[in-house]
């Protein structure tokens, strides 16, 4: 064994980093790096070697299902005769602006849904969050379902947006904290596969149910109802679900949280591997408690409504600080720029998009849609298999120079063309590039987005940092719902443009602002962000970790130079 201080494990790094290492203690330094020795492969190969996880990001995933189904379905629906004919909704159907808001009232009700959760994850724990959104997703789905009017439409759907919501922060906030730092991109990004897995479906069981019949709307009811199958699998399998290490940590629960982690990572609980992480998850857990008494005494323990002033309190702390605003300003810029590239634009719209395009056939833009589902789905494969590898910033980078190619492409042929399109090859060329364009979001700025914002933020402030960017998500969905229908009636082609403006802005988010976070643990972001109280935290993590050593009579100083090297300190 070779032992060496940690500058000299890190020459050759950037200075940048050489500086935020310096603040790191040793402990944490060789933990890591022992860690990373010890780490099995990253990816996919990871995953087919640990299938527990893979079963348990499976379950998860089914929210994200429900939030990708709920998506897709209802543009179907605002397309489908035996809808639009109806004189009850006929005003979701024609009105621009209506049809802006019906559709806009799933986001409004993510805000909430997202905003909540950062309470509820904490309070209740991650897994009950998860049964509860699946809940109150099966009563959304009940009344948009047998909606008879359109105020019934639009209070099932906020309540779709509020489960939906909350899923799409509980769900990447559970499958991080159960991950292994080589795993966590390829488990959290399964997340995007569930979401472009229910869009699909969505398309096609729409282009099915359409043919059911023009006048009897149990064709688009159907095609809303069967959202409730997730929903209800995600309610019932959430009790075969583990609590995470992290959270049981916080309740102090420290042995079930070891059982857990040990059983998630397929070792035996003595296990050098399982005690390092262990050890790792306590420390985080120890010092965000004592500087939490530090900074909020009045708050610490009492009644639930000091437990809630707290969790307020939290949501407070991730302005307060350079390095927490940091954390805040990435995540939610991610969620922003990715709704900005125009994705829902394509999603909640794709059947009146292609239908602008004049491509022959009754059903044409129904089945035109269906194939963005398909792209979706295969798209979003080479992300989950390379995000652990080659990081997050070059695929955000790649896929978004893609996007805003199709972009410039559609709205040349758009502005060409409309409104007759009496060119078919021009049509058809156009419906290719919004399918290549659907293909470069998913396999970049889709399964990206959320993997960073339940990575970035420590453990005290995660449940609320992601719910903020999640929130930050559903906001501007709400608004892209409601101005993308008036935008293509008036502004047509430059609707395209306005989302390459963002698509533009969005890559030199990823270049020059994003930093790259795959290959470390949660407990080191703070290595990557760095803090205003670095020091000073520095030292009170080597306390607590020298404590934390020597109460599972684990050496601090075993780790090889070899080991220190790969972790990339």
């Amino acid at each position: 064994m070779c032992i060496l201080p940690v500058p000299v494990l890190v020459t050759g790094l950037p200075r940048s980093l050489l500086a935020r290492t310096e603040l790191m203690t040793s402990l944490q330094a060789r933990n890591a790096a022992r860690r990373a020795e010890l780490a099995g492969p990253s990816g996919l190969r990871g995953v087919m070697k640990n299938p527990r996880l893979l079963r348990l990001a499976a379950i998860t995933t089914l929210g994200a299902l429900c939030y990708g189904y709920e998506q897709g379905s209802y543009s179907q629906v605002l397309v489908m005769p035996s809808f639009t004919n109806d004189p009850k909704f006929a005003r979701i159907a024609h009105d621009s602006s209506y049809k802006g808001w019906s559709v806009s009232t799933l986001g409004a009700g993510g805000w909430a849904g997202a905003l909540s959760n950062g309470y509820l994850c904490d309070i209740i724990s991650r897994r009950w969050t998860l049964l509860l959104g699946a809940l109150i997703c099966c009563l959304g789905t009940g009344l948009t379902a047998g909606a008879q009017n359109a105020a019934m439409m639009f209070v099932g759907r906020f309540f779709i947006g509020w489960a939906v919501g909350s899923l799409s922060a509980a769900v990447p906030l559970y499958n991080s904290e159960i991950s292994s730092p080589e795993l966590r991109g390829t488990i959290v990004s399964i997340q995007q596969l569930a979401i472009v897995t229910g869009i699909m479906i969505s398309f096609w069981v729409g282009y099915g149910t359409n043919f059911i019949s023009e006048t009897n709307s149990v064709s688009w009811r159907l095609c809303l109802a069967l959202q409730g199958v997730p929903a209800l699998l995600l309610a019932a399998l959430t009790f075969t679900l583990p609590y995470t290490p992290r959270w049981l940590i916080r309740q102090g629960r420290k042995e079930e949280a070891l059982e857990t982690l040990s059983w998630l990572r397929k070792e035996s609980k003595d296990s050098e591997i399982v005690q390092l992480e262990f050890i790792e998850i306590q420390a985080e857990a120890m010092l965000e408690a004592e500087t939490t008494a530090e900074k909020f005494p009045h708050l610490v323990g009492g009644s639930a409504w000091t437990s809630f002033k707290l969790q307020v309190a939290r949501f407070g702390e991730l302005f307060t600080t350079l390095h927490m605003f940091r954390r805040t300003a990435v995540a939610c810029l991610m969620q922003f720029f990715q709704q900005m590239s125009g994705i829902d634009c394509i999603v909640y719209y794709a059947p009146f998009i292609f239908e602008s395009l004049q491509l022959p056939g009754k059903t044409v833009s129904l089945l035109a849609s269906g194939v963005v589902g398909v792209v979706f789905v295969i798209s979003t494969f080479p992300a989950i298999a390379t995000i652990d590898h080659i990081g997050r910033r070059p695929l955000l980078i790649a896929g978004g120079v893609g996007m805003a190619v199709m972009l410039i492409l559609v709205a040349a042929l758009t502005a060409t063309y409309q409104p007759d399109w009496n060119n078919p090859a021009a049509a058809w060329s156009a419906a290719v590039f919004i399918w290549l364009y659907t293909g470069f979001f998913g396999a970049s700025w889709g399964p990206v987005s959320w993997t960073v914002i339940s990575e970035v933020f420590p453990l005290s402030t995660r449940a609320h940092g992601v719910a903020i960017g999640a929130s930050t998500n559903w906001i501007t969905n709400f608004a892209v719902s409601i101005i993308v229908p008036i935008m293509l009636e008036h502004i047509t082609y430059g609707t395209y443009l306005f989302f390459l403006m963002f698509m533009l802005m969005g890559i030199g988010y990823a270049i020059w602002i994003l930093p790259e976070t795959y290959g470390k643990s949660l407990e080191e972001m703070d290595l990557v962000f760095g803090s205003g109280e670095a020091q000073a935290e520095a030292a009170r993590m080597e306390r607590i970790l020298r404590g934390l050593h020597g109460e599972y009579n684990r050496p601090a100083s075993v780790y090889s130079e070899k080991g220190a090297v790969e972790a990339k300190v």
